[in-house]
């Protein structure tokens, strides 16, 4: 049949209507303009699905008079776009080079959900998702090359997790400029430049099949006193087109509200269409936000975080995960958040990551520390330089109470250092073993004998400034980790303020001593206020000592030195305490007397499965390792069966050829290998 020249013009023009495009599936379009800011537009578009599915999502301002709207390419075939609507639901009429697109092939990476129990991330097609990678914030140069070959560098080492702030120092805060490039943009406005940045940062995550932790805001821009940033922020009123007299109103500031509410609006219609989005972090460490650290005053801060979760939660279609990041579980600020976020820099580090001051199972929701560093870690600058001590803790985190792995804060000094690999074994070692599989572990720690060398036993401090309950421990003194040795604290406080705030004066510790020793008890710090140390054994004074307040612009007269104190053989009641009349002490360790094997291991088991970390005390964090050790690993209660046994090289992820061993039942004595700085081995029965 010969068509009418009208018509083969008609079929030409709906043709050039529909364009094959990738994901996202975006439609560019022009509306007509009035007077308003264009980032003041609430603009919403109808895009009908191949199968006929109609998703409303909000638009964005594209820059030149264009806006835009993105869909998730979640099947093939054609999407249209349908309509456009104001605020209010009113049809807007509206303009576009093509109001069709075909998809080949839909978004190949999943979106991560929580699962049933609303304990786990699982991926929406099945499987569980467990978060491994690291922080790299801001970018070490220019973003747009930074970030595409970092996350190239996590994708090549099996790494799915990566957590970017919205830093203006590093170009990625949409309403705050570097100083060096330019003003900012006016309140309400933002700066299309950066989210170019963004669209490209997003599409390499997606590309690499890394899942982005994108924090919105960060403590320093509303704080004086914790790495402040309040002075150069651009809504500050005492800059230039700045409104807000002081930290606090962003929270409480009807207009910063509303500004803040429209930025999220807008960073949901760019972004909301990647499944590469694993969540929008609201904050980090709010905590040292002024209202909560200066004013003590958390209310608004917890009624802002509920108001924005229920705002994003209200736009976003693609039901990304909402969190914060907060040092305290029980704070208001986590109500509304998906998953529960802490931070960690404690002393003893290895101790640290295995715990939380509340239970996984009574949060009821998945929990893991999204950052921890080294800062209050007892390490010479060297071995921080060298990067050493990065990687150690995520290992140790695995044989802990949380059901994630924990996350390095200095995943750039990976990158720089070329350390990134170390953290590629761990995502090795879970692949490996089928880590996300296992159900019902429980944390332990075993004996090792035999050691052929030998340290000294200390209980070291472990948590700094973290408002934690007075512990009361129950320890064995035979080289066991167990994990109650993170309640351990380093700074004893005296104020009645302090106290107030939840932060511990004192500890007790029953333990029984093989041998007749001396402990000695090694303070390093003291506040210019003033204090007192009060250290009793089985209700008997054995140490005491004071510190006279000084000037805090001058060094102490005296360094706060060490306690040494007898203790006979047998059990005794041990506790050290701030006897309240000054301000804090900070006690680094309690040096036992007695030794220990050099070989430390922590682990999970269940009937089917044991899994243990096992590190060389001095060597796991030394840029040189010592002499290597090995020992014999006492199992208790290990059930009969053929047991299939794998060594790790956990600085490589590589396994040891498989081993079987029958076992009759009850304690196996397992030798291990030498050992100069960590490594693992796994024990599965065998059906």
């Amino acid at each position: 049949m010969r068509l009418h020249p009208w018509f083969r013009l008609l079929a030409l023009l709906l043709l050039l209507r529909v364009a094959v495009t990738a994901a996202p599936v975006e439609f560019v379009f022009t509306v007509p303009p009035d007077a308003r800011d264009p980032f003041a537009r609430e603009l919403s578009a109808e895009v009908i699905t191949p199968s006929k599915a109609v998703l409303r999502l909000p638009a964005f301002f594209a820059g030149e008079g264009r806006f835009a709207v993105r869909a998730r390419a979640t099947e093939p075939g054609v999407y249209r776009l349908q309509s456009v609507t104001e605020e209010g639901g009113a049809a807007v009429q509206f303009e576009t080079a093509a109001a069709a697109r075909e998809v080949a092939a839909a978004e190949a990476l999943p979106p991560v959900r929580l699962g049933p129990d609303h304990a786990h991330f699982v991926f929406a097609d099945g499987g569980i998702y467990l978060p491994l990678g690291a922080n790299v914030a801001w970018a070490k140069g220019d973003p747009e090359t930074f970030y595409p070959r970092a996350l190239g560098e996590f994708q090549r080492e099996g790494l799915n997790w990566m957590r970017v702030w919205m830093a203006h120092w590093s170009a990625l805060n949409l309403d705050w400029r570097p100083q060096d490039s330019g003003p900012s943009p006016a309140p309400g406005s933002l700066d299309l430049r950066v989210a170019a940045t963004w669209d490209q940062l997003i599409a390499s995550a997606e590309v690499n099949r890394v899942y982005l932790q994108i924090v919105l805001q960060h403590h320093g821009q509303y704080s004086t006193g914790a790495n402040p940033n309040w002075a150069d922020n651009p809504w500050n009123a005492a800059r230039p087109g700045g409104f807000l007299k002081a930290p606090g109103d962003f929270f409480t500031s009807p207009e910063a509200r509303a500004f803040t509410a429209r930025k999220y609006r807008y960073i949901i219609a760019r972004w909301g269409y990647s499944p590469a989005v694993l969540a929008w972090e609201l904050f980090n460490e709010v905590h040292w936000t002024d209202p909560i650290h200066a004013a003590h005053d958390e209310r608004p801060v917890a009624q802002w975080h509920a108001e924005m979760a229920a705002f994003i939660r209200g736009h976003d279609v693609y039901r990304h995960l909402v969190t914060t990041s907060h040092d305290r579980l029980s704070s208001p600020s986590y109500a509304n958040m998906d998953y529960f976020q802490p931070h960690l820099y404690a002393a003893n580090i290895l101790a640290g990551v295995r715990q939380f001051e509340t239970g996984q199972a009574q949060l009821g929701r998945p929990v893991f520390y999204g950052e921890f560093g080294d800062d209050h870690m007892p390490l010479a600058r060297e071995q921080k330089d060298s990067g050493v001590a990065i990687v150690p803790p995520v290992w140790m985190s695995l044989m802990g109470r949380g059901s994630n792995p924990a996350q390095p804060w200095l995943g750039a000094e990976l990158l720089e250092k070329q350390r990134l690999g170390e953290l590629g074994a761990v995502a090795r070692f879970l692949a490996g073993t089928g880590w996300a599989r296992r159900e019902g572990l429980e944390v332990f720690s075993p004996a090792l004998v035999d050691c052929t060398a030998r340290g000294p036993l200390t209980l070291a401090g472990g948590h700094v400034w973290q408002r934690r309950p007075a512990p009361e421990l129950t320890l064995s003194l035979d080289g066991r980790e167990p994990v109650e040795l993170a309640e351990i604290p380093r700074i004893y406080v005296g104020s009645a303020a302090s106290r107030a705030e939840g932060l511990p004066s004192r500890a007790t510790y029953h333990l029984d001593f093989a041998k007749a020793a001396t402990v000695r008890a090694r303070l390093v710090g003291v506040s210019p206020a003033g204090a007192a140390i009060r250290i009793a054994l089985d209700g008997r004074l054995v140490a005491e000592k004071s510190w006279a307040a000084r000037a805090a612009d001058l060094p102490s007269v005296e360094k706060p030195g060490e306690l040494a104190f007898a203790v006979e053989a047998g059990r005794h009641t041990l506790v050290v305490e701030n006897p309240g009349t000054a301000d804090w002490f900070d006690l680094a360790q309690l040096d036992l007397g007695l030794d220990t094997p050099v070989l430390a291991a922590a682990g999970q088991r269940n009937a089917e499965f044991v899994a243990l970390w096992l590190w060389h005390r001095d060597g796991v964090f030394a840029v040189r390792p010592p002499k290597a050790a090995s020992a014999t690993l006492r199992l208790a209660d290990l059930p009969a069966g053929s047991w299939r046994i794998v060594w790790w090289d956990t600085l490589k992820g590589v396994p040891s050829t498989p081993t079987t061993l029958q076992h009759a039942g009850g304690e196996l004595r397992l030798p291990t290998p030498a050992i100069d700085r960590h490594a693992a081995v796994v024990l599965t029965r065998e059906k």
